[in-house]
């Protein structure tokens, strides 16, 4: 008898979870970065727990890390819808900046007939967002919330996750209790070894970036080399939504600058980052293999957005902690 009413226990938990994950799906994108984001913050956290205490070590860990990104993130999307306000508003300069770059490509001849397909574009863009503003406003402020979410997910992780990590562990038989122990600090470390070093990688990103601006002459480069910084961090942006309005800007006073500028930041800031550097670097740091961690980052983010870019490298992290804690020694001497 005991034994049917603590199963039937254990189900009505177990519903009331599924519950309680259906009702927060809409903010999972949050939690799921807020958890990565813990993960940047812990090392930070750590150094700071002797001076500080748990509390303001966790509070201020959060600030060091969300701060920069909240700023590049919102005043980054500020700037993108101020340009489009721009070229929507004062169209005779939007044909104008057309005919230079027709003129820099030497496509002159086809200025006339592209010209006359611009009023077409701008009246298809403008209808397309007064008739998406709504959508495009919710989708704005579930984001807003997401990031906001992942703020306190990410204070809370580091201000109790080591609490709950000990309550899992008391709910362990004591004959498996150490066994688990070792286990979840090994999940632990390869889960920080994984998003400290795509935090690294997003700051090399960004750094590379410099030079990369500098050689070409561009413009404000301490926000654009923050951007491409956020856009290696998080699936929101990408590096080719910075450079492509660079490009186009270049364009307007010598076009074969621009398309050397395009070419090698399409190369060399986006295709040869995601699918070798972010792999090999991360991979490294994390003991993950690269290939599973190309898959998992390209298509979890493909899949589910900005939750399967944070879940997916998270679940192949922690099955890659389970596999070398259980198998790569046997296997290691099996096969040596």
């Amino acid at each position: 008898m005991e034994k049917n009413f603590k199963t039937l226990v254990l189900i009505a938990a177990l519903v009331l979870f599924l519950f309680f994950v259906y009702f927060s799906f809409p903010l999972l994108d949050g939690i799921a970065m807020g958890f990565a984001f813990a993960y940047v913050a812990k090392p930070v956290k750590t150094k700071l727990d002797s001076r500080m205490g748990n509390f303001y070590s966790s509070l201020v860990s959060t600030l060091i890390i969300l701060l920069p990104v909240s700023f590049l993130m919102f005043y980054g999307l500020f700037q993108g819808l101020t340009q489009l306000v721009y070229l929507l508003t004062h169209r005779t300069e939007l044909r104008a900046i057309v005919v230079k770059i027709l003129t820099g490509a030497k496509l002159q001849r086809y200025s006339g007939y592209i010209l006359s397909y611009l009023p077409k574009i701008e009246n298809f863009v403008e209808n397309y967002i007064k008739t998406s503003f709504f959508n495009f406003t919710v989708k704005f402020l579930t984001f807003l919330m997401n990031f906001l979410v992942s703020a306190i997910v990410c204070f809370y992780a580091l201000c109790d996750g080591n609490r709950l990590l000990s309550s899992i562990v008391a709910m362990v038989p004591e004959r498996w209790r150490g066994e688990a122990v070792d286990l979840l600090r090994r999940i632990d470390e390869t889960l920080i070894s994984l998003w400290f070093g795509n935090f690294a990688f997003a700051v090399l990103i960004g750094i590379l970036s410099v030079p990369y601006f500098l050689i070409f002459g561009v413009p404000y480069i301490p926000m654009l080399s923050g951007l491409m910084f956020l856009a290696a961090l998080i699936p929101v942006f990408a590096e080719w939504m910075v450079i492509l309005p660079i490009a186009a800007f270049l364009a307007v006073t010598n076009f074969v600058t621009a398309m050397w500028f395009l070419v090698t930041g399409i190369v060399f800031m986006y295709i040869v980052p995601e699918l070798i550097l972010r792999p090999y670097f991360v991979g490294y740091a994390s003991k993950i293999h690269p290939l599973l961690l190309l898959i998992s980052f390209i298509g979890g983010a493909m899949a589910g957005g900005i939750l399967g870019f944070f879940a997916a490298p998270t679940v192949v992290a922690v099955l890659t902690a389970i596999y070398s804690h259980y198998g790569n020694a046997g296997l290691t001497a099996e096969f040596s």
